[in-house]
């Protein structure tokens, strides 16, 4: 369940109730607090293909990820931080060009891309990097915030000024991609990097939770007292009955905090961070 103290991953993934297969793809790897979902897209077998190259090249080019990054003491972190984003990208862009160099030599699987959310939880902060419209929720007392960008033409168009949050017309562009793994021969990414504490929940999943299930109710499944696992449960099990029109994913990671002792001396080192 979870090979790093004060941590714990709880993943699940469904179909939902309109496709004929799951073309998402999760990995959770405890002993390295790392965590991988990949929504494939390109219609027939193409992005079943491009959300698999995309977690299993990364797997295993991040294996290791936290010995190969060096632990180097407590007063080294920002170093550490930077080798562990360092690894994220370089193993992003390894699936990236696998996924583009295979779409080129396979007709079926021209036009093949994939999502992607790849992080790692590391004392008190989690890296992270995404390209696409798969999300990172972070949650805490209470309250949830999406931490990562939608990498999607609609909210390109919102943040230009050209529509507004809300607008009938943006629905039409919720879904095309403006960066994705095996869109262009060079993966543009998004970089986030923020505090967690004690009791926190960071909520990774697909667009097909966030398309069907609004952000009010992911934060009451996260509020309520039922054990992890089932809050995973809820989730995908409510985006079906809204109607499951896509494959749903959900990885939930649980921060339970370093010992105390621990815990107070990052906080001297961090601060405010």
């Amino acid at each position: 369940m979870n090979a790093v103290s004060g941590i714990e991953i709880f993943s699940l993934s469904d179909k939902g109730r309109v496709r004929s297969e799951n073309q998402d793809k999760l990995l959770v790897d405890p002993e390295n607090a790392l965590f991988i979902l990949a929504d494939g897209a390109g219609g027939g077998r193409g992005g079943a293909t491009a959300s698999r190259i995309t977690v299993d090249t990364m797997a295993m080019a991040l294996k290791s990820l936290r010995k190969r990054s060096g632990y180097g003491g407590l007063w080294q972190r920002r170093e550490r931080i930077q080798r562990l984003r360092a690894s994220l990208y370089d193993a992003a862009q390894t699936a990236n060009r696998t996924v583009v160099e295979q779409a080129a030599v396979a007709t079926e699987l021209n036009g093949m891309g994939s999502t992607l959310v790849a992080g790692v939880i590391d004392s008190r902060h989690c890296i992270a990097i995404t390209a696409g419209d798969s999300r990172i929720y972070h949650f805490r007392v209470g309250q949830l915030q999406q931490v990562s960008d939608d990498h999607t033409l609609a909210r390109q168009l919102i943040d230009q000024g050209f529509l507004q949050d809300g607008d009938d017309s943006a629905s039409k562009y919720k879904n095309v991609l403006t960066r994705a793994i095996g869109m262009q021969e060079r993966l543009e990414v998004s970089n986030y990097d923020f505090p967690v504490a004690k009791g926190d929940m960071i909520l990774i999943c697909s667009d097909g939770l966030t398309n069907m299930v609004s952000d009010d109710f992911i934060s009451r499944v996260l509020s309520t007292q039922d054990p992890p696992m089932r809050k995973v449960q809820r989730l995908i099990q409510s985006a079906n009955a809204a109607g499951g029109l896509d494959n749903i994913s959900v990885i939930l990671i649980t921060y339970d905090g370093y010992p105390a002792v621990i815990s107070r001396l990052l906080g001297r080192y961090w601060g405010s961070r």
